[in-house]
């Protein structure tokens, strides 16, 4: 049975992936994401000072938001993240070593794959969620395959994913998507244009529950 934090992750149905070069920016993505209804978020760690955004988040809103750190490579960015008190964990390939110290933080891991063996490799590790990436190389013909060989597996596409082509990705087997840069208009964002934002990003995430 899936876990109440990880069922909550799967009903969020779309993850914003929040990488930008500026914290400040970061911060604003995320209001931007979490006033639209959002329930969770990932940041990156490429992030400048992604620790104290993490921490800035946390305390503004509790544990309303699942916030997430992701392309994570190793088990000792995994303790810094888990330290600062992350509720899941993201990395773009097979680092399974992140998996016990997630485990035993009662948090989340998901962990990259592409290919079958990869896929097998991650579900052994027990991986909580297999993130499919880069999603737009194989495209939703990739992802039903793989959900064809893995009926049990909880499956995350992300990498090339948008509102006008996430439902392509839901239908192909995704329990649910990340999308990245695409959620946000560039020149809305450039301009702080909040309530053009915020009115762009609800419609995706209710488009993403069948509501629009």
């Amino acid at each position: 049975m899936p876990t109440p934090l990880l069922t909550t992750l799967i009903q969020t149905r779309v993850v914003p992936v929040l990488r930008y070069t500026d914290a400040d920016q970061a911060l604003y993505a995320a209001d931007i994401a979490i006033r639209a209804g959002f329930e969770a978020i990932e940041l990156t760690w490429t992030i400048p000072d992604v620790l104290n955004v993490l921490q800035t988040l946390r305390e503004q809103h509790g544990s309303a938001v699942l916030l997430g750190v992701g392309t994570l490579m190793d088990a000792a960015q995994a303790d810094a993240v888990l330290k600062a008190g992350a509720d899941f964990l993201v990395s773009p390939g097979l680092a399974t070593d992140m998996i016990p110290p997630t485990h035993e933080a009662g948090k989340l891991c998901l962990v990259g794959a592409f290919t079958p063996s990869e896929v097998m490799a991650a579900t052994r590790a027990k991986a909580d969620v297999v993130k499919i990436f880069p999603a737009d190389t194989g495209g939703p013909a990739h992802l039903a395959a793989l959900r064809a060989v893995f009926p049990h597996a909880v499956f995350c596409p992300t990498g090339g994913i948008s509102a006008s082509n996430m439902h392509d990705y839901l239908r192909a087997g995704a329990n649910f998507v990340g999308i990245g840069s695409s959620l946000y208009d560039k020149k809305a964002f450039a301009a702080r244009d909040t309530d053009s934002l915020l009115a762009a990003v609800r419609q995706t995430r209710e488009t993403a529950h069948g509501r629009a």
